[in-house]
């Protein structure tokens, strides 16, 4: 098992992304109207959840402070950049093109405004992460869409983001900033680990003076698979303090649960923190192994492996008697949470990301084939290389009470056959892959 977790550990390195693609831009992409390659889907798209088309990170939010006042925010490691000495001044520089263009939504991808800023950076001793931070002009749209190219110009390699703004709304998530006590650097991060503390800022103070705080324990509900027909059945209770807290208060982490911030008195809306035990996104104990089992496991099945004793023991079991081979199981397991990482990393929300809908899908099928994204909604495509067959999966963009908002998978028994042929293959030894 210890073997087996040291691949999960490597795979978490080079899997700490968030979402990025290295993704063309066109004149056409520029100037189209409506039905833009973002809402209709593309092969370039889908690589925004490839983990390895890219070599450049970053993290890219929006924080806004009034109607006009919007900030965008690119978080950066130098570790990832590629430095050189051929320059006039003979120093070890990289160089970053930032370029952002607001569009009114993913469907009208019209430039309605732009900006392009170049950075340097010189090489320090050890790893640095820098916090680029640009202020948006101010538009005229009460909702539009950002839509950020991080480039490192000495690679030649690119990342592509999406922001969404919508000013009409006081409680969303850009509303909020949670800054790391350790560095002062904003969290970039949609969650924090046991131990982490930081500082909350509500940023619209002059309409909303006071925080209320609160917390809950974690979920640990597992997705429904794609043909159920049962309800999903989530609990939104947030449990608050009573004393209210000023515009800026800190939080510290100091139990795995979750932690949540409001400036809405009715609770109708929540910024949460998810704190995580461990070293998440990385997946380094057997309980951790044990949740996405779930996934192949019949309920028998996972029902025992919840409740051993070993469950080291029992998780390599699990694996083994798929394969009865050592050397296939471990590459199995890499293969089955390196996705598991990847999903912590990409699609955690106030779960982890391994727990959630699109999660789910992308442990057992990998990556989609085309992507394509709408105001309300993500469309992962696939295609069967036998058949040539497309396999749709619609994840709807729903508000909740615990974040900003979670992806649904539009479930239906058509998903059946695809499903049970995958989960097969995985029981058989074999990794599924379209």
């Amino acid at each position: 098992m210890n073997k087996i977790l040291k691949y999960a550990a490597l795979f978490a390195a080079i899997a700490l992304i968030t979402g990025c693609a290295l993704v063309g831009r066109s004149k056409s992409d520029d100037n189209a109207q409506e039905g833009s390659i973002i809402s209709n889907g593309s092969e370039q798209l889908a690589l925004m959840y490839n983990p390895y088309s890219t070599t450049i990170h970053p993290k890219v939010f929006a924080k806004k402070h009034n109607l006009e006042d919007i900030e965008l925010y690119v978080i950066i490691n130098d570790a990832e950049l590629l430095f050189s000495k051929a320059n006039a001044q003979k120093s070890n520089t990289a160089m970053v093109k930032i370029f952002y263009k607001v569009m009114e939504s993913y469907e009208k991808t019209a430039l309605i405004d732009s900006c392009t800023r170049t950075v340097n950076f010189t090489k320090e001793a050890s790893s640095k992460t820098y916090a680029i931070k640009l202020k948006l002009k101010p538009q005229e749209l009460k909702k539009f869409v950002i839509q950020t190219t991080v480039t490192d110009l000495l690679r030649g390699k690119m990342s592509i983001h999406f922001t969404e703004i919508d000013k009409t709304d006081p409680f969303s998530e850009d509303n909020y900033m949670a800054t790391q006590i350790k560095n002062m650097q904003p969290l970039a991060e949609h969650y924090i680990k046991k131990g982490d503390a930081v500082r909350i800022d509500y940023l619209c103070t002059s309409k909303y003076p006071a925080l209320m705080s609160g917390n809950k324990s974690h979920e640990l509900t597992i997705p429904l698979s794609p043909y159920s027909s049962d309800p999903a059945v989530e609990d939104t209770t947030i449990f608050y303090n009573t004393t209210e807290k000023n515009a800026s208060y800190i939080l510290r982490g100091d139990t795995a649960q979750l932690y949540a911030s409001t400036a809405d008195t009715n609770y109708n809306r929540n910024y949460v923190l998810p704190c995580f035990d461990g070293d998440f996104p990385n997946i380094d104990t057997p309980e951790e192994m044990m949740l996405p089992l779930a996934y192949l496991a019949t309920s028998d099945e996972f029902d025992a492996l919840r409740h051993a004793t070993a469950k080291k023991l029992a998780v390599d079991d699990f694996w083994y008697s798929c394969t009865h081979d050592i050397r296939k199981a471990k590459e199995l397991i890499k293969v089955y949470y390196t996705r598991a990482i990847i999903s912590n990393v990409l699609f955690t929300d106030y779960r982890k990301g391994m727990l959630t809908d699109r999660g789910m899908v992308y442990i057992i099928l990998g990556p989609p084939r085309m992507l394509a994204i709408t105001s309300s909604a993500e469309v992962w495509t696939y295609r069967d290389s036998k058949s040539g067959q497309k396999i749709r999966f619609v994840f709807r963009r729903t508000r909740t009470k615990l974040s900003g908002e979670k992806y649904v998978l539009r479930r239906s028994t058509e998903f059946k056959t695809v499903w049970d042929r995958a989960v097969g293959s995985w029981r058989k030894g074999n990794i599924f892959t379209f």
